[in-house]
Protein backbone atom coordinates (compact mmCIF):
# COMPACT_ATOMS: atom_id res chain seq x y z
CA UNK A 1 0.00 0.00 0.00
CA UNK A 2 1.06 3.54 -1.01
CA UNK A 3 1.67 5.83 2.23
CA UNK A 4 -1.36 7.86 2.77
CA UNK A 5 -1.40 10.31 5.52
CA UNK A 6 -4.42 9.79 7.51
CA UNK A 7 -5.73 11.93 10.95
CA UNK A 8 -7.60 10.38 12.86
CA UNK A 9 -9.76 12.82 15.47
CA UNK A 10 -10.60 11.79 18.81
CA UNK A 11 -12.85 14.26 20.91
CA UNK A 12 -13.24 14.00 24.72
CA UNK A 13 -14.89 14.66 27.74
CA UNK A 14 -13.67 13.70 31.25
CA UNK A 15 -12.75 10.34 29.94
CA UNK A 16 -8.97 9.82 30.71
CA UNK A 17 -9.04 6.42 31.66
CA UNK A 18 -11.48 4.72 28.63
CA UNK A 19 -8.75 7.22 26.15
CA UNK A 20 -6.01 5.12 27.01
CA UNK A 21 -7.54 1.78 25.87
CA UNK A 22 -8.04 3.99 22.60
CA UNK A 23 -4.64 4.99 22.24
CA UNK A 24 -3.34 1.93 22.68
CA UNK A 25 -5.45 -0.04 20.24
CA UNK A 26 -4.29 3.03 17.76
CA UNK A 27 -0.20 2.25 18.46
CA UNK A 28 -1.14 -1.55 17.51
CA UNK A 29 -2.37 -0.86 14.47
CA UNK A 30 -1.61 -2.76 11.15
CA UNK A 31 -1.50 0.48 9.44
CA UNK A 32 2.36 2.27 9.39
CA UNK A 33 2.33 4.53 12.42
CA UNK A 34 4.33 7.37 10.44
CA UNK A 35 1.38 7.42 7.85
CA UNK A 36 -1.07 8.33 10.04
CA UNK A 37 -1.57 11.27 13.07
CA UNK A 38 -4.15 11.23 16.11
CA UNK A 39 -5.56 14.38 17.42
CA UNK A 40 -6.91 14.14 20.69
CA UNK A 41 -9.43 17.15 21.57
CA UNK A 42 -10.15 17.83 25.22
CA UNK A 43 -13.50 19.27 25.71
CA UNK A 44 -13.12 20.10 29.24
CA UNK A 45 -10.31 23.02 29.89
CA UNK A 46 -10.51 22.41 33.40
CA UNK A 47 -10.00 19.26 33.49
CA UNK A 48 -6.13 18.75 32.25
CA UNK A 49 -4.24 15.99 30.96
CA UNK A 50 -2.96 13.57 33.72
CA UNK A 51 0.66 14.00 34.99
CA UNK A 52 2.52 11.34 33.08
CA UNK A 53 0.24 10.48 30.68
CA UNK A 54 1.00 8.34 28.20
CA UNK A 55 0.63 9.59 24.63
CA UNK A 56 1.83 7.88 21.77
CA UNK A 57 4.74 9.82 19.12
CA UNK A 58 2.15 10.34 16.19
CA UNK A 59 -0.31 11.69 18.57
CA UNK A 60 -1.53 15.29 20.03
CA UNK A 61 -3.96 16.72 22.16
CA UNK A 62 -5.54 20.00 22.23
CA UNK A 63 -8.05 21.72 23.60
CA UNK A 64 -11.61 23.64 22.52
CA UNK A 65 -13.61 25.46 25.33
CA UNK A 66 -16.47 25.64 23.50
CA UNK A 67 -18.84 22.94 24.90
CA UNK A 68 -19.43 20.09 22.68
CA UNK A 69 -18.46 17.18 20.77
CA UNK A 70 -18.96 18.64 17.37
CA UNK A 71 -17.46 22.20 18.28
CA UNK A 72 -14.38 19.37 19.48
CA UNK A 73 -14.18 17.52 16.53
CA UNK A 74 -14.12 20.97 14.44
CA UNK A 75 -10.70 21.92 15.98
CA UNK A 76 -9.15 18.60 15.30
CA UNK A 77 -10.58 18.98 11.42
CA UNK A 78 -8.82 22.59 11.54
CA UNK A 79 -5.54 20.95 12.17
CA UNK A 80 -5.44 18.02 10.17
CA UNK A 81 -2.72 17.14 8.05
CA UNK A 82 -4.21 14.10 6.07
CA UNK A 83 -6.16 13.88 3.29
CA UNK A 84 -8.14 11.17 4.94
CA UNK A 85 -9.84 11.76 8.36
CA UNK A 86 -10.94 9.23 10.54
CA UNK A 87 -13.12 9.65 13.21
CA UNK A 88 -14.17 7.61 16.60
CA UNK A 89 -14.73 8.24 20.15
CA UNK A 90 -12.65 8.17 23.41
CA UNK A 91 -14.36 5.00 24.52
CA UNK A 92 -13.90 3.25 21.43
CA UNK A 93 -11.65 0.17 21.07
CA UNK A 94 -10.25 0.35 17.27
CA UNK A 95 -9.53 -2.91 15.94
CA UNK A 96 -6.14 -3.36 14.88
CA UNK A 97 -6.69 -3.14 10.66
CA UNK A 98 -9.17 -0.54 11.15
CA UNK A 99 -7.21 2.36 9.31
CA UNK A 100 -5.84 0.09 7.14
CA UNK A 101 -9.03 -1.49 6.12
CA UNK A 102 -10.62 2.29 5.68
CA UNK A 103 -8.04 3.21 3.64
CA UNK A 104 -7.50 -0.13 1.32
CA UNK A 105 -11.57 0.29 0.80
CA UNK A 106 -10.99 4.35 -0.16
CA UNK A 107 -7.85 3.40 -2.61
CA UNK A 108 -9.91 0.61 -4.31
CA UNK A 109 -13.29 2.94 -4.71
CA UNK A 110 -12.53 6.25 -6.06
CA UNK A 111 -16.60 6.81 -6.41
CA UNK A 112 -16.75 5.79 -2.78
CA UNK A 113 -16.29 9.26 0.07
CA UNK A 114 -17.30 8.10 2.87
CA UNK A 115 -17.19 4.88 5.40
CA UNK A 116 -19.48 4.16 8.04
CA UNK A 117 -18.24 1.43 10.10
CA UNK A 118 -18.75 -1.28 12.15
CA UNK A 119 -19.24 -0.84 15.41
CA UNK A 120 -19.43 -3.94 17.81
CA UNK A 121 -20.85 -3.48 20.82
CA UNK A 122 -19.34 -5.39 24.15
CA UNK A 123 -20.51 -5.84 27.53
CA UNK A 124 -19.44 -6.53 30.66
CA UNK A 125 -20.74 -10.07 31.29
CA UNK A 126 -22.60 -12.64 29.66
CA UNK A 127 -25.58 -11.84 32.10
CA UNK A 128 -26.92 -8.74 30.23
CA UNK A 129 -28.55 -5.89 32.31
CA UNK A 130 -31.81 -4.51 30.74
CA UNK A 131 -29.61 -1.56 29.73
CA UNK A 132 -27.27 -3.69 27.63
CA UNK A 133 -30.87 -5.54 26.35
CA UNK A 134 -31.86 -2.41 24.65
CA UNK A 135 -28.41 -1.32 23.64
CA UNK A 136 -28.27 -4.53 21.99
CA UNK A 137 -31.21 -3.98 19.85
CA UNK A 138 -31.12 0.11 18.86
CA UNK A 139 -27.35 0.99 19.41
CA UNK A 140 -25.23 2.04 16.29
CA UNK A 141 -26.77 0.04 13.66
CA UNK A 142 -24.42 1.69 10.89
CA UNK A 143 -25.59 -1.05 8.29
CA UNK A 144 -29.07 0.29 8.65
CA UNK A 145 -28.40 4.21 9.04
CA UNK A 146 -26.12 3.79 6.08
CA UNK A 147 -28.86 3.24 3.89
CA UNK A 148 -30.07 6.84 4.71
CA UNK A 149 -26.77 8.60 3.83
CA UNK A 150 -25.80 8.55 7.29
CA UNK A 151 -22.89 8.04 9.76
CA UNK A 152 -22.14 8.16 13.52
CA UNK A 153 -18.67 9.52 14.32
CA UNK A 154 -18.09 6.94 16.61
CA UNK A 155 -16.36 5.33 13.38
CA UNK A 156 -16.75 7.30 10.05
CA UNK A 157 -14.11 7.78 7.44
CA UNK A 158 -13.65 10.91 4.77
CA UNK A 159 -11.82 13.12 3.23
CA UNK A 160 -10.40 16.29 3.86
CA UNK A 161 -11.70 17.90 0.70
CA UNK A 162 -15.91 16.29 1.58
CA UNK A 163 -15.34 18.89 4.85
CA UNK A 164 -14.34 21.75 2.08
CA UNK A 165 -16.87 21.21 0.02
CA UNK A 166 -19.95 20.78 2.54
CA UNK A 167 -18.40 22.40 5.34
CA UNK A 168 -17.52 21.09 9.23
CA UNK A 169 -19.84 20.11 11.94
CA UNK A 170 -22.92 22.48 13.21
CA UNK A 171 -21.17 23.45 16.53
CA UNK A 172 -24.93 24.73 17.76
CA UNK A 173 -26.19 21.28 18.40
CA UNK A 174 -24.78 19.14 21.02
CA UNK A 175 -25.80 15.70 19.73
CA UNK A 176 -27.25 14.82 16.06
CA UNK A 177 -24.60 17.00 14.18
CA UNK A 178 -23.21 13.79 12.33
CA UNK A 179 -26.54 12.70 11.45
CA UNK A 180 -26.88 16.76 9.87
CA UNK A 181 -23.35 16.67 8.80
CA UNK A 182 -24.28 13.36 6.71
CA UNK A 183 -26.93 14.65 4.99
CA UNK A 184 -25.49 17.77 3.84
CA UNK A 185 -22.51 15.19 2.54
CA UNK A 186 -25.36 12.89 0.68
CA UNK A 187 -27.12 16.21 -0.38
CA UNK A 188 -23.71 17.07 -2.22
CA UNK A 189 -23.77 13.54 -3.50
CA UNK A 190 -20.66 12.45 -1.51
CA UNK A 191 -21.14 8.60 -1.97
CA UNK A 192 -21.13 6.58 1.41
CA UNK A 193 -20.92 3.30 2.03
CA UNK A 194 -21.00 0.79 5.21
CA UNK A 195 -17.27 -0.95 6.33
CA UNK A 196 -18.11 -4.50 7.89
CA UNK A 197 -14.32 -4.53 8.33
CA UNK A 198 -13.46 -1.37 9.35
CA UNK A 199 -14.48 -2.59 13.19
CA UNK A 200 -14.72 -0.18 16.36
CA UNK A 201 -15.49 -2.20 19.25
CA UNK A 202 -17.71 -0.07 21.85
CA UNK A 203 -19.11 -0.56 25.45
CA UNK A 204 -22.50 -1.15 25.62
CA UNK A 205 -24.58 1.35 28.38
CA UNK A 206 -25.38 -0.78 31.13
CA UNK A 207 -27.10 1.70 33.70
CA UNK A 208 -30.58 3.00 32.58
CA UNK A 209 -29.50 6.77 33.94
CA UNK A 210 -26.66 6.20 31.34
CA UNK A 211 -29.56 5.67 28.52
CA UNK A 212 -31.93 8.82 30.27
CA UNK A 213 -28.47 10.97 30.23
CA UNK A 214 -28.07 10.52 26.21
CA UNK A 215 -32.06 10.38 25.39
CA UNK A 216 -31.97 14.03 27.16
CA UNK A 217 -28.30 14.47 25.65
CA UNK A 218 -29.54 14.30 22.27
CA UNK A 219 -33.06 16.26 22.57
CA UNK A 220 -30.87 19.04 23.28
CA UNK A 221 -29.95 19.68 19.96
CA UNK A 222 -33.36 19.72 18.72
CA UNK A 223 -35.50 23.97 18.94
CA UNK A 224 -39.21 22.73 18.87
CA UNK A 225 -41.40 25.82 19.48
CA UNK A 226 -44.04 25.04 22.99
CA UNK A 227 -46.80 23.54 20.71
CA UNK A 228 -45.02 21.37 18.46
CA UNK A 229 -43.22 19.48 21.91
CA UNK A 230 -46.45 19.15 23.07
CA UNK A 231 -47.55 17.52 19.97
CA UNK A 232 -44.49 15.27 20.42
CA UNK A 233 -45.41 13.94 23.76
CA UNK A 234 -49.12 13.13 22.53
CA UNK A 235 -47.55 11.04 19.13
CA UNK A 236 -45.58 9.36 21.87
CA UNK A 237 -47.76 8.40 23.75
CA UNK A 238 -49.01 5.68 21.61
CA UNK A 239 -46.57 2.56 22.36
CA UNK A 240 -44.65 2.05 19.01
CA UNK A 241 -45.93 -1.34 18.65
CA UNK A 242 -45.50 -2.31 15.05
CA UNK A 243 -41.34 -0.50 14.84
CA UNK A 244 -40.60 -2.13 17.95
CA UNK A 245 -41.87 -5.46 17.17
CA UNK A 246 -39.70 -5.40 14.00
CA UNK A 247 -36.59 -3.61 15.42
CA UNK A 248 -36.55 -7.01 18.33
CA UNK A 249 -37.10 -9.06 16.17
CA UNK A 250 -34.26 -8.30 13.71
CA UNK A 251 -31.48 -7.51 16.38
CA UNK A 252 -33.04 -9.35 19.56
CA UNK A 253 -34.61 -12.48 18.19
CA UNK A 254 -32.86 -14.88 20.50
CA UNK A 255 -33.53 -13.23 23.67
CA UNK A 256 -35.97 -14.98 26.03
CA UNK A 257 -40.14 -13.19 25.81
CA UNK A 258 -39.07 -11.37 28.99
CA UNK A 259 -35.96 -9.80 27.99
CA UNK A 260 -37.95 -9.10 24.77
CA UNK A 261 -40.65 -7.29 27.09
CA UNK A 262 -37.84 -5.24 28.94
CA UNK A 263 -36.16 -3.64 26.05
CA UNK A 264 -40.09 -2.65 24.35
CA UNK A 265 -40.54 -1.13 28.09
CA UNK A 266 -37.32 0.67 27.53
CA UNK A 267 -38.11 2.18 24.28
CA UNK A 268 -41.52 3.51 25.41
CA UNK A 269 -40.10 4.89 28.74
CA UNK A 270 -37.57 6.76 26.50
CA UNK A 271 -40.03 8.21 24.18
CA UNK A 272 -41.70 9.46 26.62
CA UNK A 273 -38.58 11.00 28.35
CA UNK A 274 -37.51 12.50 25.05
CA UNK A 275 -40.83 14.40 24.77
CA UNK A 276 -40.78 15.80 28.53
CA UNK A 277 -37.55 17.22 27.98
CA UNK A 278 -38.61 18.74 24.37
CA UNK A 279 -40.77 20.20 26.50
CA UNK A 280 -39.00 21.28 29.34
CA UNK A 281 -36.47 23.09 26.31
CA UNK A 282 -39.44 24.43 24.72
CA UNK A 283 -40.08 26.62 28.00
CA UNK A 284 -36.55 28.15 28.01
CA UNK A 285 -34.66 25.42 30.28
CA UNK A 286 -31.19 24.78 29.88
CA UNK A 287 -29.98 21.51 27.59
CA UNK A 288 -27.89 18.96 28.94
CA UNK A 289 -24.45 18.82 28.37
CA UNK A 290 -23.59 15.61 30.12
Amino acid sequence: MSVVLVSIIIPTYKDWNRLLLCLKALEEQTFPASDFEIIVINNNPADLVPENYPVPVNCKIVTEARPGSYAARNAGIRLVQGDIIGFTDSDCIPAQDWIYNAVDYLKKHKDVSRIAGNIELFFKSNDLTPAELYEKVYAFKQEEIVKSGLSVTGNMFTYKHVFDKVGIFNEELLSGGDYEWSKRASNAGFKIVYGHNVVIKHPARDKMSDLIKKTKRVVGGDNLSKTMAVLDLMKNLKPPLRIAFHQIKKYGNDLSFSQKLKVYSIKYYLAITCSVEKIRISYGNQANRE
